[in-house]
């Protein structure tokens, strides 16, 4: 293990998702998916190196009608309660309901509250700006960093689901399970507080000077009033 990552046992480099270290090698494949994340895991692995996630009884897939948008390879389907995950054996993508991925999230937040882990940083962030289409209705997705600080940028289709390149789903649990959207949950709230606060001050330091601009207008005119009595009286008195 190097990284926090396995290593090929016939050469010993790092693997990839689907169990290769190079094009070239042998060495076996992951075979065993993870029924918290769905990342596929090398056959001895006891827990899944995406999440954590103790290995066990395997999701079964189910054939799926949408397709890959990265490669346009049909997708490999797995129903839960709340929804479907759509796998690529191809890419590794996968694309994820709203309900499921809530699902998903909820349970790792409750899992590493009471097992937490330290948290996992992302071993690549993919900064280039690419804008795939949403596998149901083929409309751009929005691309965003997911909850604003992991790090991890996903692409996001508001009506049909969250799309997750190879790799990513595990990261996004990992980062649920280490207490990340409970941290940028908190941020979030005391931003809204902090501008909530500048806003009040805002609008007392606007009422302040509206005050002190009413007052200064009420002299200029009591003045101005002031400067022509004067003159009607001057004028009163030197016509009489």
């Amino acid at each position: 293990m190097l990284a926090g990552r396995p290593t090929c046992p016939r050469c010993g480099l790092l693997i990839d998702a689907e169990g290769r270290c190079y094009p070239g090698c042998t060495g076996p494949l992951a075979t065993v998916r993870c029924g918290g994340c769905y990342l596929l895991n090398l056959p001895d692995a006891e827990r899944c190196d995406g999440c954590g996630h103790e290995l066990g009884l395997e999701p079964i897939a189910e054939p799926d009608a949408l397709r890959c948008s990265d490669c346009d390879e049909p997708f490999s389907a797995f129903r839960a309660a709340t929804g479907l995950l759509r796998d690529c054996g191809r890419c590794g993508g996968q694309f994820v309901d709203h309900a499921l991925l809530r699902d998903l999230l909820e349970r790792r937040e409750s899992y590493g509250a009471s097992a937490p882990r330290p948290p996992r940083r992302p071993e690549h962030v993919d900064v280039r700006v690419r804008y795939v289409r949403c596998p149901a209705c083929r409309h751009p997705m929005n691309r965003k960093n997911f909850a604003g600080k992991s790090g991890i940028i996903v692409d996001i289709c508001r009506e049909h689901g969250t799309w997750f390149d190879r790799g990513e789903l595990p990261q996004i649990l990992a980062f649920a399970a280490s207490g990340g959207i409970a941290r940028a949950r908190q941020q979030q709230i005391e931003d809204e507080e902090r501008s909530r606060r500048q806003a009040e001050i805002a609008r007392d330091t606007a009422k302040r000077a509206s005050v002190v601009v009413t007052a200064s207008t009420w002299e200029a005119r009591r003045a101005r009033g002031d400067a022509v009595k004067e003159l009607l009286e001057l004028l009163w008195q030197i016509t009489r």
